[in-house]
């Protein structure tokens, strides 16, 4: 065998072990594909099966609420807070009821919730008016500081990031609440009034 064909043989075994190491590394970064996508699939199912349990948990603990005998359970709390900051509080209740479905401890966390912030930022002798009614399809309840002296009073900015932690925390804990019952809570004005906190939830048809 000549020197030339020698020469040849080596470069093609060079050849063929370049081509073979591209193979396997090619193969080798396929596999890391597939566990990785076959790992997302699993947290995907898991976070899909934890998703569906959570909904049907909540399902199960909600009930038909009437949000006139919420507010009236809520409305000593509201007083104590008010008591303690020295503001007022008027609820206005309509004489038919206004139903929801969800679950009671949580609509009772974000009235408290809100009527603590509003007891932490109205002034002295003003007076928190806590109203709620029938809106075509949706429930609502509206708070407002009726002696606001601009028409974006502080009781307005519980969504505000600028607020410190606590409150942030306790406003995207309405939120959530709100959420999870198909809902909103957010700061808008009633019959062309001031700023106030306006929650809506789906009405429970008869």
């Amino acid at each position: 065998m000549s020197g030339a064909q020698l020469q040849s043989g080596n470069l093609g075994a060079i050849i063929a072990g370049v081509i073979l190491l591209g193979l396997g590394g090619v193969v080798g970064m396929m596999f890391s594909l597939f566990v990785a996508n076959l790992r997302q699939s699993t947290k995907a199912r898991e976070f899909a099966q934890k998703a569906r349990e959570e909904a049907r948990q909540r399902l199960v603990a909600s009930r038909a609420q009437d949000i006139r005998l919420l507010l009236d359970a809520a409305s000593a709390q509201a007083q104590a807070d008010a008591k303690a900051k020295a503001i007022h509080v008027d609820i206005q209740l309509p004489q038919e009821a206004v139903r929801v479905f969800a679950i009671e401890t949580e609509l009772r966390e974000l009235l408290a919730k809100v009527t603590a912030y509003a007891a932490s930022v109205m002034r002295t002798g003003a007076t928190l008016q806590v109203s709620a009614h029938a809106d075509g399809e949706q429930a609502v309840i509206h708070w407002r500081d009726l002696d606001a002296v601009d028409a974006h009073p502080p009781l307005a900015r519980f969504f505000d990031n600028k607020l410190s932690a606590a409150v942030t925390a306790s406003a995207r804990a309405c939120e959530r609440i709100a959420g999870h019952h198909g809902g909103r809570i957010y700061s808008a004005p009633r019959d062309g009034g001031v700023l106030g906190l306006t929650l809506r939830l789906p009405l429970l048809q008869a």
